[in-house]
Parts: structure tokens; C-alpha cells; sequence
């Protein structure tokens, strides 16, 4: 005896430019369900920032925040938009986003030993 497991999942969406509603149905087999799973391990494994199931809330936050700074930094005209917003120079501007990447949620909440 096989034991299949489907997941359907529905997608209804209206389309303004043709006033046509759009529809659709994703059949999910257990098979692609663990392939899935078997591709975000191997996304977590690959690159830190995806995260992993035992991720706090805080680890999280400070993620976003220094993949945040670091695109600032990486990109000159988002470099030059903060500057001229801030009044700074894109230099000075620079170094103080790369010191906000140190502790960008502050310090660590104390953590509570189960």
C-alpha cells in the first residue's frame, strides 16, 4: 500500500487590465514536499543569513539590519541618498553605517537556561 500525500494550494487573483479572474491550483506530492525541505537545507547550509529553525528573534533582527547596512554601503547612489537626507559627507556617512553593523539591535537580551 502507497500512502500519498497531496497539498493543494489556491491562488485566485483578479487582473485589472483585462478584467479576467485568474486562478491557480498547485498540487503538492509528499515527494516534493521533502524536496523542498532538502533545498532549504541546502540554502541555510550555503548561506548564513537564511536562518535555521533554532534562530531567535534577536539573531533574526540582527541579520537584517547588517544586510541592510551592508547594501547601503555597497551601493553608492543609496550612499549618496542618505548622505544628502542626513547632511553628511558620503564618507562620513559611510563609516557610520559600518559602525552601526557592530551591535545594530543593541546588546543581546540574557538568554533563560531550560
Amino acid at each position: 500500500m502507497i500512502l500519498e500525500l497531496r497539498i493543494f494550494y489556491f491562488d485566485v487573483e483578479f487582473d485589472d487590465d483585462d478584467g479576467v479572474l485568474v486562478t491557480t491550483v498547485v498540487v503538492l506530492m509528499a515527494s516534493d514536499r521533502f524536496n523542498i525541505n532538502s533545498q532549504l537545507e541546502h540554502l541555510q547550509a550555503k548561506y548564513v543569513g537564511t536562518g535555521h529553525a533554532d534562530l531567535t528573534r534577536f539573531e533574526w533582527a540582527v541579520n537584517i539590519a547588517r544586510d541592510s547596512y551592508a547594501s547601503y554601503v555597497g551601493h553608492s547612489p543609496m550612499l549618496a541618498y542618505f548622505s544628502i537626507a542626513e547632511n553628511e559627507s558620503i564618507g562620513r556617512q559611510r563609516y557610520n553605517l559600518m559602525q552601526k553593523m557592530l551591535l545594530p539591535c543593541g546588546l543581546p537580551p540574557e538568554r533563560e537556561d531550560e
